[in-house]
């Protein structure tokens, strides 16, 4: 077995299992995840972070933050609170290609009624990723969702415009690696605690 694997598949359960000012952050692919993440006041833990390839190649690292863990999706979408998932680029991608797979995978995993429903939401956040001609390597994207205001959408620590306050918005878009039909069924494993799957 490699060792460096080795040591990342122990790395997560111990991450999970210290409290969150104890734990030390993962490295995965270079990229530092730590073990807590604030979005507003409160103070979410990481439950679980993961690799989006594409073919062979490295797109993203992902990391979910939650009010309290889990090690199913349904109790994931469902959970009441503040929810973040961070992007971390791993290599230079088009702007506009990643907002039209984000949106065929969101359609992919939702019915019919809650795609129409964020019709208007998803053409603007497919304006706001054409706006970024590309997305470069270590750049970060954070989709947060803060209940009763909605989910907004960071690059790099900017702010990209008011919130996505359509009911139900973050949950939806959470689905495109939760879903019935994730972007990778290995990250969606990953982003739910499972260590074997964090590379």
């Amino acid at each position: 077995m490699n060792p460096l694997r080795h040591i990342r598949r122990l790395a997560l359960p111990l991450a999970l299992a210290l409290p969150a000012t104890a734990a030390q952050a993962l490295q995965i692919h270079g990229v530092a995840v730590p073990a807590s993440a604030s979005v507003g006041a409160r103070q979410l833990l990481l439950n679980g972070a993961g690799t989006r390839y594409f073919l062979v190649f490295k797109v993203y690292v992902a990391e979910l933050y939650l009010p309290q863990r889990t090690t199913t999706a349904s109790a994931a979408l469902q959970m009441p609170g503040p929810k973040l998932l961070r992007l971390v680029m791993l290599r230079d991608v088009s702007g506009d290609e990643l907002g039209t797979k984000l949106t065929h995978d969101i359609q992919a995993n939702v019915s019919t009624d809650a795609f129409n429903n964020m019709i208007d939401g998803l053409a603007r956040m497919g304006q706001l990723f054409a706006q970024h001609k590309e997305l470069h390597s270590g750049d970060v994207i954070e989709l947060a969702d803060v209940p009763g205001q909605g989910m907004t959408v960071t690059i790099d620590g900017q702010s990209t415009g008011a919130p996505f306050s359509e009911p139900g918005f973050f949950d939806n878009m959470l689905k495109v690696w939760l879903g019935d039909h994730p972007a990778a069924q290995r990250l969606k494993q990953a982003l739910l605690g499972d260590a074997k799957s964090i590379d």
